[in-house]
């Protein structure tokens, strides 16, 4: 970044110092201290040894001079150089007494007369001031060097430091400011004068804060408010407002990503703190959660909705990530001096493209739509009985409606307000997919159906409406930036939601996991571990078998240009490539471990957690087949056939099939 220019700053600055040798003592001389005893009293033995009667007439000068009665300080070191000629401590007095009433050229004769007699450092630091008191240029160079022989004596001197910080002004050796400053700094913290141009150096190396700080400070111990004002407004307040936002939002960030990485830990803890309560042995069967378990059922309550809150927080921050980083990419070409238009302004497109996907993903609502083709208790009494049937046994409300799909899947779900499902009055619907009933016996079914009501038992579906809606929000903004090119890992709207995503789903599928553990013990303890463990492995087997089975039949019919058979009623995959790809497939879903971002435990996990419980129920009567409940189960299948034959016909867009 280009720096202020100091050089004509300081410039400026030293001829304000040296206008006039009143102001010179005005602006770089400390006020008048109290003498120390200890460097005076050598003097006044010097002076003894030379003419005693002349040492009260010097404490006297030196009284008036201190006072700021220059004539009669004056009218005393002349009668002490005449009692004492030549004595150096009078005439060096006397040179200041000179410069300050205007005698400048009668001080500095003063100055080198004193020098000439003993060169101490205080008679070098004397002359060098009498020197720049002239604002004869060609005299600066001497008034350094003086500066710089006496200050190596006179390190802590407060006057010695402001004559060469004055030295270094005039010269422009910003390295002598910068000496003369920091040691004033620390000598003399009173001082304005070190104060303010210690800031005018930190704002030379960058340090802008600081650089206001030292200013602002000097204002306050005297120095002159005009003067101040004009540093500040050479760019160092509005640079030192720049760097304290960015470094207030780099705060603001490094917070934000370490509250990122809390939620991440307490997923990952939450996620074992899961199985050591799962996995503490339960031989009795019942309808039961245990401690352990419920504390972190509410533990993961907690901070799901800690999570989603967290969401929303971040947007407004996002926002202002993106916004910054366009604006830095600006400056910078700006800085350079050259900005490149047609990248500016895609660069200017993708911010403002990327901020409206981040504010428009907020305002994505969950649409409620129906889940499949409804199936009335008249057209369907006994499985509406069963269903009820297994209400009871599990304790819970019947489902409200029953939901027939194509697909190979059996779940429930619960629709309506969160106030509704908090109060328990939503609609419980059960979703019957077609394709997991071949086969499936009814006790199977029983037991698949506990299961669901297991989650209903819990309230497992009362209170996941706040994290559903972040989830599609988070669907919404990858997809729109995905959409339109933006998903790069140098967008950090991408990089938010594609960690915080993770983050999520390690938190929400967690929960999701000990949720079906819990509803599995509830369809073991209602119909028995028999049933349930095959029932799961039914729906397992089944679905990989209908996805090959329609996909064999869609390929053909696509292929022969006519209608799907009826999918429900397909020969069993027996042909030796695709029986080995399925036996894969189940193999591979069965070994598979349990992975921090499934919804499900593993099924072997599940069936190993459920192998020590024992139950009483007796299967006896329940080999029947569900498809024995369905009185009209050639017309469901029939539609659903239907209902996919319009999906194949829209995704080939072929010419219509023959019937």
């Amino acid at each position: 970044m280009r720096r202020l220019p100091l050089l004509i700053l300081f410039c400026l600055l030293a001829t304000l110092a040296c206008a006039s040798p009143a102001d010179a003592g005005h602006n770089l001389q400390p006020p008048p201290p109290g003498r120390d005893p200890a460097k005076e009293q050598p003097i006044y033995d010097r002076l003894a040894k030379i003419n005693a009667e002349a040492v009260p007439i010097f404490q006297e000068a030196t009284r008036a001079m201190d006072a700021g009665d220059l004539a009669a300080a004056k009218r005393g070191y002349e009668q002490v150089l005449v009692l004492a000629p030549d004595f150096p401590d009078a005439l060096r007095r006397m040179s200041y007494v000179e410069i300050r009433l205007g005698n400048v050229e009668t001080g500095l004769q003063r100055a080198r007369q004193a020098y000439a007699a003993d060169n101490t450092p205080y008679n070098q630091i004397a002359l060098a001031q009498a020197l720049l008191a002239t604002k004869d240029k060609s005299k600066a160079t001497e008034a350094l060097s003086l500066a710089k022989a006496a200050i190596k004596a006179l390190s802590d001197d407060e006057n010695a430091n402001l004559i060469l910080l004055q030295a270094g002004l005039v010269n422009d050796d910003i390295a002598v400011i910068r000496q003369a400053s920091t040691t004033l700094v620390k000598v003399a913290p009173d001082n304005p004068n070190g104060h303010f141009f210690a800031g005018l150096i930190a704002a030379e190396d960058g340090n802008w804060e600081k650089a206001e700080q030292e200013i602002l400070l000097s204002r306050q111990l005297g120095m002159p408010a005009d003067l101040v004002q004009k540093a500040l407004d050479s760019g160092i307040a509005s640079q030192a407002r720049l760097y304290r936002w960015l470094r207030w939002g780099a705060y603001a960030v490094v917070a934000w990503l370490g509250g990122m990485v809390v939620l991440f830990l307490l997923g990952a803890l939450l996620s074992t703190l899961t199985l050591a309560a799962v996995r503490r042995q339960q031989d009795m069967a019942e309808f039961k959660v245990g401690a352990a378990e419920r504390a972190v059922r509410i533990l993961y309550a907690a901070v799901i909705a800690l999570t989603s809150i967290y969401f929303y927080i971040s947007i407004p921050l996002l926002i202002l990530i993106v916004a910054a980083a366009a604006g830095g990419i600006f400056y910078i070409f700006v800085r350079i001096g050259r900005i490149p238009v047609k990248l500016a302004l895609m660069i200017g497109l993708a911010a403002l493209y990327t901020m409206y996907a981040v504010i428009r993903s907020v305002f994505t609502r969950v649409k409620e739509a129906e889940p499949g083709r409804l199936l009335t208790c008249e057209e369907a009494p006994q499985l509406w009985a069963l269903t009820e049937e297994v209400a009871r046994r599990v304790s819970t409300r019947p489902v409200d409606a029953v939901y027939v799909t194509p697909a190979a899947e059996i779940a429930v779900t619960e629709r309506g307000s969160l106030l509704q499902k908090l109060r328990g009055i939503g609609q419980r619907c059960l979703i019957l997919g077609l394709g997991a009933l071949s086969d499936m016996t009814q006790g199977e079914f029983k037991a698949i159906l506990a299961h669901e009501y297991g989650h209903f038992y819990n309230r497992d579906t009362a209170g996941g409406n706040l994290a559903l809606q972040v989830r599609v929000s988070m669907h919404r903004m990858a997809y729109h930036l995905a959409a339109n090119g933006l998903a790069n890992w140098y967008n950090p709207a991408w990089l938010f939601v594609n960690g915080f995503y993770r983050i999520f789903l390690r938190i929400t599928l967690g929960a999701s996991r000990l949720q079906e553990i819990l509803a599995d013990r509830y369809a073991a303890v209602a119909y028995g571990v028999r049933n349930f463990t095959d029932g799961l492995l039914r729906i397992v087997r089944q679905s990989l078998a209908f996805d090959v089975q329609l996909g064999l039949e869609v390929e053909q019919a696509v292929s022969q240009r006519r209608l799907l058979h009826n999918l429900y009623t397909l020969p069993a995959v027996e042909s030796g490539e695709q029986r080995e790809k399925l036996e894969k497939s189940l193999d591979e879903v069965l070994s598979r471990p349990t992975s921090p971002y499934a919804s499900h435990p593993a099924v072997q996990e599940r069936i190993r957690l459920l192998q020590p419980l024992a139950s009483t129920y007796s299967a006896w009567g329940d080999q029947e087949t569900v498809w024995s409940l369905l009185p009209n189960a050639d017309a469901l299948q029939k539609e659903m056939t239907a209902i996919v034959q319009d999906n194949v016909n829209q995704h080939y867009a072929a010419v219509p099939a023959q019937p």
